[in-house]
């Protein structure tokens, strides 16, 4: 609260704490489907906050760290005027830059709903590792699998078989996204 109350621009500080959570939380419930999302259990720290927290047009993201239960995730959140973003990863800052990562704006024409955004974002995705993994589009499956938990987080199936893709989507009215990972 300290923090929000002393930035330049309050409204994006907070949802730049509330994505990092978010990030952080889905990223641990894909290693520990008990998780819960409790948002005081995840703690994020933003490089260059001590002080008043101001966003220019040149500071198009902010990296830092999110303590969990679970250990530390790395996060770097990406503020623009439309959105904010973020994306986290276990391995640490270092390994950040290897991420690959779209937000889109769905199209008023799509007839957006919860599940027309999700087959937005499922599609967008299948055709970025199709370009990225010179692989056809229709040979690539974005999956869920039911749990005690719930559905599981999403993953992706190559040619019928489980790729080993870390994968995360998102989406919320006219925006979604994706990031992605090779793991192996």
């Amino acid at each position: 609260q300290e923090l929000i109350s002393r930035a330049d621009n309050q409204d994006a500080v907070l949802w730049a704490l509330w994505a990092g959570k978010e990030a952080a939380y889905k990223l641990v419930k894909k290693h520990n489907p008990s998780a819960t999302s409790v948002p005081r259990l995840y703690k994020v720290s933003l490089a260059g906050t001590e002080g008043s927290v101001g966003f220019s047009p040149e500071s198009k993201a902010l990296a830092g760290f999110v303590d969990t239960p679970y250990g530390r995730i790395a996060i770097k959140v990406f503020i623009t005027s439309d959105y904010v973003h973020c994306i986290a990863t276990t391995s640490g800052l270092d390994e950040m830059d290897a991420l690959v990562w779209h937000v889109e704006r769905i199209s008023p024409d799509s007839q957006a709903s919860p599940d027309n955004e999700s087959a937005f974002v499922r599609k967008a995705l299948r055709e970025r590792l199709s370009a990225h993994y010179d692989e056809s589009p229709e040979n690539i499956e974005i999956r869920r699998v039911k749990s005690p938990f719930g559905l599981g987080p999403p993953f992706v199936c190559v040619n019928g078989e489980r790729a080993a893709i870390d994968i995360s989507l998102s989406h919320d009215g006219f925006l979604a996204s994706y990031a992605f990972a090779a793991t192996a």
